[in-house]
């Protein structure tokens, strides 16, 4: 007799046979969480911030307790020098927020070289000096120098006098100038840091002692971002990298306003994207990936990956952490750090099908380890097709969908939560909420095929434990909150059911604005033979008959509940049952 056992679920690849899929796989999953290989309900999506972004913004971040949105793809990421500055490109030039307070990231040098004019009496050897001064901001960050001033000659005894200092630059933050003077040792003439003053100090009076110098310039080959920077991200070791156009630019380490021009690379094709997996950049390009991998930004050393899949939408582009996932049109491409690039989605999706989701448009993020998809396009026929995909990516290359729609979307590694905001709406939500109640989720096995027409005669369906205490609670609140909203809309006074008191079709007929309560202990499970209902299934835990005179070649076995599913059973008797156990 024929036995099927079903202990360990999986989700969709719909590209192969429903009788050719793995004894784990499913037919169709939306709403199930498969990372403990039992059946689990998503949890449903929770308000997390109201009228926290403006309706038609692409683009949402969490910077410590503030939530900051724009209009446009902007990138931020916080710095690597203090907690409270957060750096972003996309919105303009590259730009600071310390504070809420928004600064240009570019902190230009000095234009004017000082004047150096020597006076006084000297005796002894004649040494030639030069000059050239930087600006200090109130948060540490050096500029690059000034021109140099014009070579003078000084002996011992002489004083030199510096003249011709820029006005203070507004808009910056600077507070202090950094004079340096030229010294001639064994190894050079190099120029050391003598002295820091007030920004606004006008002459400067030089007589501090030959052998009275400090550190070397560190700034003399640091140039302010270009201003057409995208992509930021941050790297190991200080590092923070950029793209414009087909260059990829990297940052001095722990220095986040200075992009020495030394340290760019440049690829083949214009860069889309960018992901750091630990000191290797991933760069996502029109063309074919590249690996950029080095300690600093002077070692990096770049490889053209042989992997003919352009990037085709930069807001695809995830971090996973172990793999950088992006959309071609070939299918959802994974990077890993030794440069191995795969189609995540090639049990998944024919080219057909993934183009019909439009990835040029799609949205990604991530989630529990998954690439979350959010999609909203319209069919061949005009139909709106919108939603959101969760595919894995690590092994298993499945897929579980999900009803949200997203058009701006965070990922906060602090608490491991994904949040979005729904189109043209203003308020954040978080994805999955754990808080929040179970959704009910829908799961439908594979085409088991026996070699000829079989019985099933019992069938047992385990429940987890994941249903239990916290779930309820979660339910109760959702139940007290819709009693609550209730309330208050009929202590208003107008729910809306009055006939002729709300326009035609936003209600439906005798109905009101009141919300209904949910129904949540929820368990059907519904046996197939030959693609016929055998029985449905509304008790979990204990054996259930199945009518022993049914018989079928092709068995299926579908889900709908928000409880947890550990095991389906199915056999012809019960003593099979029991071996099965």
């Amino acid at each position: 007799m024929a036995v099927i056992k079903i202990s360990a679920f999986a989700g969709e690849k719909p590209l192969i046979s429903p009788r050719l899929l793995p004894d784990t796989a499913a037919t169709a999953a939306s709403n199930v969480r498969l990372d403990d290989g039992a059946l689990t309900p998503t949890n449903k999506p929770g308000l997390t911030l109201f009228n926290a972004a403006a309706a038609d913004h692409e683009t949402i971040y969490r910077h410590g307790d503030d939530w900051l949105s724009w209009a446009g793809m902007v990138h931020a990421v916080p710095g690597p020098v203090a907690e409270d500055r957060l750096y972003f490109t996309g919105d303009g030039a590259p730009k600071m927020r310390v504070d809420g307070d928004v600064y240009p990231l570019a902190l230009a040098p000095p234009t004017t070289a000082p004047t150096a004019t020597p006076s006084g009496t000297g005796t002894g050897d004649v040494q030639s000096r030069t000059y050239a001064w930087t600006w200090v901001t109130e948060f540490g960050e050096e500029s690059a120098p000034s021109p140099t001033s014009a070579i003078i000659d000084w002996q011992p005894g002489k004083i030199v006098t510096l003249s011709g200092f820029d006005a203070v630059p507004s808009g910056r933050g600077v507070t202090k100038q950094r004079i340096y003077r030229s010294q001639t040792g064994s190894a050079g003439t190099y120029l050391y840091f003598i002295a820091e003053r007030a920004a606004s100090a006008s002459d400067f009076v030089d007589n501090i002692p030959v052998d009275a110098f400090n550190e070397a310039l560190a700034s003399a080959g640091w140039t302010t971002p270009p201003e057409t920077l995208a992509g930021l991200i941050s790297m190991p070791n200080g590092m923070m990298a950029a793209f414009t156009g087909r260059e990829v630019w990297f940052s001095e380490p722990y220095r986040p306003h200075a992009w020495p021009e030394r340290y760019m690379l440049l690829c083949d094709a214009p860069v889309v994207g960018l992901v750091s997996l630990g000191s290797v950049l991933i760069v996502m390009t029109t063309a074919n990936p590249y690996l950029m991998a080095g300690a600093h930004p002077d070692s990096m050393q770049s490889q053209k990956l042989e992997a003919n899949l352009p990037c085709i939408n930069a807001r695809g582009i995830v971090d996973l952490g172990f793999a950088a996932c992006y959309p071609s049109k070939e299918g959802l491409v994974t990077v890993l750090a030794n440069g191995q690039v795969s189609l995540a989605t090639r049990q998944l999706f024919s080219r057909e099908d993934w183009l019909r989701l439009s990835p040029s448009t799609i949205i990604g993020a991530q989630s529990s380890g998954n690439y979350v998809m959010f999609y909203d396009t319209l069919s061949p026929t005009g139909q709106r097709m919108a939603g959101s995909i969760l595919i894995n990516v690590a092994g298993g290359e499945f897929l579980v969908r999900m009803g949200e729609i997203a058009d701006a979307v965070f990922y906060d590694t602090a608490d491991a939560a994904l949040y979005f905001k729904p189109p043209g709406v203003s308020n954040i939500y978080r994805f999955d909420d754990s808080s929040k109640p179970p959704a009910t989720y829908q799961w439908r096995s594979k085409e088991f095929w026996t070699t000829k027409p079989e019985s099933m005669g019992v069938v047992l369906v385990d429940l987890g434990e994941a249903s239990a205490l916290v779930s309820f609670e979660a339910q109760e609140e959702e139940r007290a909150a819709i009693l609550a909203s209730n309330d208050a809309l009929l202590a208003a006074g107008d729910i809306g059911g009055s006939l002729g008191a709300s326009a035609l079709g936003l209600y439906a007929l005798a109905s009101d604005v009141l919300a209904g309560l949910p129904d949540y202990a929820d368990l059907v499970v519904n046996i197939y033979g030959d693609r016929k209902l055998v029985r449905s299934i509304t008790r979990g835990g204990t054996v259930q008959r199945l009518p022993s005179e049914f018989k079928a070649r092709i068995w299926e076995v579908s889900v709908v509940s928000n409880l947890q599913v550990t095991q389906i059973a199915m056999a012809g008797t019960m003593d099979e049952l029991r071996m099965m156990q």
